[in-house]
Order: structure tokens, then C-alpha cells, then sequence
């Protein structure tokens, strides 16, 4: 596993993208919808090459599972997320673990489309709870 990006939940992605520009992180992708998880969100590059990035979310609308997030908290950090080469295998290590496991691996293809990448299967993403409070994002990369 390696890291691949930080979650954080924002109100309005273009404040916390001007935000960051100021300390000098200005290389963010596009933003992308992904209408399973119901949020807008950009990448932001942390400097590691284009391998590590802050991922800033915005929900959607009032029906996307981040809502809550917002209203309890007002946002901030949501997840760490490893990118893993399967992440069948990954999440069954995970649960014999004892992780609880929060969303089975799903196609997250607003990833793809964040860096532009032309795959012919989509990134897979899945969500466990490390503990009462750490959310903890598998990816694995469309090939």
C-alpha cells in the first residue's frame, strides 16, 4: 500500500483551492462529479511527484452521503486513502482483520476522469473504519 491522497470535506472547492494556491499548491486537476458517492472534488499535487495529492469534496446536493459531514463538523478531514494493487484481496485482509468495512469496492470513474485517464476497467474504490473515527479509503487504479 501507499498513499495516494488526503479527503478532505469542503462547502465550496474553489475557496479551499484559492486557499491552497497561497502556500504555493497550485497544480489541481479539473473537478469531476461522481454521482455514486454524490460529490464534486479536484486533486490538489502535494509536491511528490504528481503521486500524492489532497482531494478536496464538495457534496452535491442534499442527498450525498457527506452532507452530514458537513453539518456535524462544518468539513475538514474525511479519509486517507492507500492505493493497493487488488483490492478484492486488500479488503478481504482488511475485514479478517476486524476493519469494518463502510462501501464495497465500487467503479469510481470521476477518478479517472480527474486525471484524465483512459482505462478500459474503471478505478476501484471501497471505505473502511480503521476505528470509531479513521476512515480509511482502498484505490485501486483503472488499467
Amino acid at each position: 500500500m501507499k498513499l495516494n491522497h488526503i479527503g478532505i470535506i469542503v462547502k465550496d472547492i474553489e475557496e479551499y483551492k484559492r486557499l491552497l494556491s497561497t502556500i504555493g499548491l497550485t497544480d489541481a486537476t479539473d473537478a469531476a462529479c461522481d454521482m455514486i458517492q454524490k460529490v464534486k472534488g479536484i486533486f490538489v499535487d502535494i509536491g511528490f511527484d504528481n503521486q500524492a495529492h489532497i482531494e478536496l469534496l464538495e457534496p452535491i446536493d442534499d442527498t450525498s452521503p457527506v452532507i452530514n459531514f458537513i453539518k456535524k463538523r462544518g468539513g475538514g478531514l474525511h479519509h486517507i486513502c492507500f492505493e493497493v494493487e487488488d483490492i478484492e484481496k486488500k479488503s478481504e485482509e482488511f475485514v479478517k482483520k476486524g476493519f469494518k468495512m463502510i462501501s464495497p469496492p465500487v467503479d469510481c470513474f470521476a477518478y479517472d476522469e480527474n486525471f484524465k485517464r483512459q482505462c478500459r476497467e474503471p478505478t476501484r474504490i471501497a471505505f473502511f473504519m480503521l476505528s470509531d473515527r479513521l476512515l480509511i479509503e482502498l484505490l485501486e487504479k483503472g488499467k
